[in-house]
């Protein structure tokens, strides 16, 4: 019996763990959203999205540092400086403590989007044959696809 294993070229390689390194930043940058989010909402939906919101960052935190010791376990280096760590492209939080639903709506957006990066993560982890880049991936972004549902879950 012959098996055949799929040639994946360097570029493919390249670029998946490139878009994990990304997704490193993406993560932190979306982790200070949430610490904004939790230190400043304020109005009648405080208590639960103060008390959701530090669910959230808790998680996000060990979810962090998995993503960083995954590069380092491949050889690949992390951002080195925070303005390196915090180059993402997500949607802003509103500057008014009192925007409620605009504060939650953003979490849940930025939330949703990681969510599919790391959907993409995974098919390109899939296609190189690399299980554990593809573990991790399913598993960060099944999180954030929960934490896009229980923010979404208090909007209006």
């Amino acid at each position: 019996m012959v098996i055949k294993v799929a040639k994946v070229k360097m570029d493919s390689k390249s670029t998946c763990y490139c878009h994990l390194v990304q997704l490193l930043r993406d993560t932190s940058y979306l982790l200070n959203q949430t610490y904004i989010v939790h230190w400043n909402l304020m109005g009648g939906k405080f208590y639960s999205i103060h008390k959701l919101t530090q669910e959230i960052y808790e998680e996000m935190q060990d979810g962090l540092d998995v993503i960083a010791e995954h590069l380092r376990s491949l050889d690949i280096s992390t951002p080195m400086t925070v303005e390196d760590l915090n180059n993402a492209v997500m949607q802003p939080i509103p500057e008014s403590c009192f925007d409620q639903d605009g504060m939650i709506r953003a979490l849940a957006v930025n939330n949703n989007s990681l969510a599919e990066s790391f959907n993409l993560l995974a098919e390109e982890a899939e296609a190189m044959q690399d299980q554990l880049t593809l573990d991790l991936a399913i598993e960060r972004g099944r999180a954030h696809k929960k934490f896009q549902w229980l923010l979404k879950s208090n909007l209006g």
